[in-house]
């Protein structure tokens, strides 16, 4: 399931409304960012800087060392990119992180090529050989250098396979597994990083050493030990699972102290089914606002892994992370409330209905869907306390609108929307269109709430 999200979280916090302390920890972590790339600069500066004042041979040396060390930098961000850190995930979200994911894996991609490039032309000018006799020199006589060449390799083809193009032909099952080698490479390449030029010594070293320490910890802590530490605590399993239309099927999850598992109505998870072709971690919204019975994920039939996921028996544990995603009514700055929901893009809404319904909001949904049938959740949201427009692409009843969501449509059934929290999730079409269409029609950013997860 796709959604995307765009809040008042995204500001620079100076002469914008919102609150201090968070805006102030993002501030912190840009902080973190710019202090680190100034130091792993300022490291190559004090040991291949004087290079720059030599041969041609030697520019092209430490230019080598300056990407090589930037495309190690880069990584480490990635890492904390990836990690799931929460603190951090919470003040950009999934969506503005994983587009920074993106444009920081094309950068690593060009550094790491860029690296050896430079490296070896450098070496077999400044020794008058030619090209391919230096890179077999590097790899028969250097240390870890050969070590390093495979790990560059895995580096690439994870880079590679990330190209928009490539991606969308993959399982994602494949992309899943193909990435977790970038640990792989990453423990191939770093005794090449410590025994060679700039941060083989002094307190370059140090601070490279006690760098990767911290990142690979965070990643460690929360990508690893947290789910691990939820899993034990809670054990949670399958309790029922329950058909809410012909491609939509909703997993009632209990577990030990469910009701001290907390979470925002909106928000998702990533979970685990273990069973048998099932150990792939997934991101699924919570489906039902909190409460102290159980956990519920609503899930689509609409690939090989969802196609099956019905098939999973009753009792099957499961490996919860999360919560994650800050598609909630936390920045809501109005009390009145529009929801366009398409297809499963409703589940997250739901989530979020629930929970306001209970504090008596105004609120309307427009929920489209093809046909009536492939409403889901249709007799519980008929139990709450908003008012819904069922708008489908595939019918012929007057009873329901009929076409897709467009500026008409919006202001007949919504006409107050400008003073309205807006929130949109379903298919990326739809959403984009959509998320453009209300951006066109002068809904502010900070009005505006979507959210993509998806890999």
């Amino acid at each position: 399931m796709n959604k995307k999200i765009y809040t008042n979280i995204d500001c620079f916090c100076f002469g914008l409304k919102h609150d201090t302390f968070w805006c102030m920890k993002k501030v912190l972590i840009y902080f973190l960012f710019f202090i680190n790339l100034a130091i792993v600069i300022g490291i190559w500066i004090n040991g291949s800087g004087i290079l720059l004042n030599g041969s041609t041979g030697d520019i092209f040396i430490a230019l080598g060392r300056l990407v090589g060390l930037l495309a190690m930098f880069f990584i480490l961000v990635q890492l904390v990119l990836i990690g799931r850190i929460r603190w951090i995930e919470q003040q950009f979200g999934f969506d503005n992180l994983n587009i920074l994911h993106k444009k920081i894996g094309f950068s690593i991609g060009a550094t790491i090529l860029l690296h050896p490039f430079f490296i070896i032309l450098g070496y077999s000018i400044a020794g008058r050989i030619s090209y391919f006799e230096q890179i077999s020199i590097l790899l028969s006589s250097w240390p870890y250098v050969l070590l390093a060449a495979i790990g560059l390799t895995i580096l690439l083809l994870c880079v590679g396979i990330s190209i928009s193009i490539v991606r969308k032909k993959l399982k994602y099952e494949t992309w899943y597994f193909t990435h977790l080698f970038i640990y792989v490479a990453i423990g191939l390449v770093f005794a090449h990083q410590i025994q060679t030029a700039d941060v083989s010594f002094g307190w370059a070293k140090t601070y490279w050493l006690f760098l990767n320490f911290i990142v690979f910890g965070l990643v460690l802590l929360y990508r690893f030990i947290r789910p691990i530490y939820l899993t034990f605590k809670h054990q949670f399993y399958i309790d029922r699972i329950v058909t809410e239309t012909d491609s939509v099927t909703s997993f009632y999850i209990k577990g030990k102290h469910i009701n001290k598992y907390f979470f925002q109505p909106g928000q998702y998870m990533h979970i685990i089914f273990l069973a048998k072709k099932m150990w792939y971690s997934h991101p699924f919204s919570f489906s039902t606002a909190p409460n102290s019975d159980s956990l519920r994920v609503s899930i689509k039939s609409s690939g090989d892994f969802t196609s099956t996921i019905h098939k999973v028996p009753v009792g099957t544990h499961v490996i919860i992370d999360g919560p994650f995603g800050i598609f909630t009514e936390k920045t809501a700055k109005y009390d009145a409330y529009l929801f366009i929901a398409g297809g499963i893009g409703i589940t997250p809404i739901r989530s979020l209905i629930e929970s306001l319904s209970a504090k008596n909001k105004d609120m309307i949904l427009l929920y489209g869907n093809r046909t009536e049938k492939d409403i889901a959740f249709r007799s519980e949201l008929e139990n709450m306390n908003v008012k819904i427009h069922h708008v489908l692409s595939e019918t012929n009843d007057p009873k329901f609108e009929t076409g897709y969501m467009d500026n008409e449509r919006i202001v007949r059934l919504a006409p107050d929307f400008m003073k309205r929290e807006i929130f949109v999730c379903g298919p990326p079409v739809m959403m984009n269109a959509v998320v453009k269409l209300l951006k066109e029609m002068g809904v502010p950013k900070s009005q505006l709430h979507y959210e993509v997860f998806s890999y």
